[in-house]
């Protein structure tokens, strides 16, 4: 699903974002010529749930939403209105697919790999003297980052063109038998 359109050197709202309710309330609650505010709620809401924000490796919300505020160039105390929590979660609900399930399962298991390794003391010791993390299942660890970047990068390419698969399967357009898979 496409928020927002740019054409002719301008930002527009995409026609069928204005489609989900939510949306068009915000959309008509803005009174501005622009429609600045409503801009800023669909990059907040694009940036913080959408999987192909650029934002999307930071795994914590809250973190990401920090991200995005600063980005935005909104106050570090900027809370998202109950009408915005309630879009996130619709837009969420929206575009979540088993693919994309598994995307954030992987980002999350990347993550506590990266922490793993961030955390490693060679010279930890246990009480016997032994130490804590051998120097091969480090450098099997390590080994095995290429592999798991590639992984990641294929998936995020799977979802993303899954997206936009289903944003252009509306209208008249059907999905022929067994496209999806199984």
């Amino acid at each position: 699903m496409k928020l927002i359109t740019y054409e002719n050197y301008e930002i527009k709202i995409a026609d069928e974002a204005l489609l989900v309710g939510p949306i068009r309330k915000l959309y008509n609650k803005d009174r501005t010529a622009k429609k600045e505010t409503f801009l800023q709620q669909m990059s907040i809401l694009f940036f913080y749930a959408d999987p192909r924000s650029s934002y999307s490796y930071i795994t914590d919300d809250k973190l990401r939403l920090e991200a995005i505020i600063e980005q935005e160039g909104l106050p570090a105390n900027y809370k998202l209105s109950k009408e915005m929590l309630d879009l996130i979660e619709l837009y969420k609900k929206m575009i979540t697919t088993t693919s994309l399930l598994l995307l954030q399962d992987t980002r999350t298991a990347i993550d506590k790999v990266r922490e793993f390794l961030r955390n490693i003391d060679l010279d930890e010791r246990t009480n016997s003297g032994m130490p804590v993390y051998s120097v091969a299942t480090v450098t099997t660890t390590i080994a095995k980052i290429p592999q798991l970047i590639k992984d990641l990068n294929d998936a995020e390419k799977t979802v993303t063109k899954e997206i936009e698969e289903a944003g252009r399967t509306r209208g008249s357009v059907q999905k022929k038998l067994f496209e999806d898979g199984f």
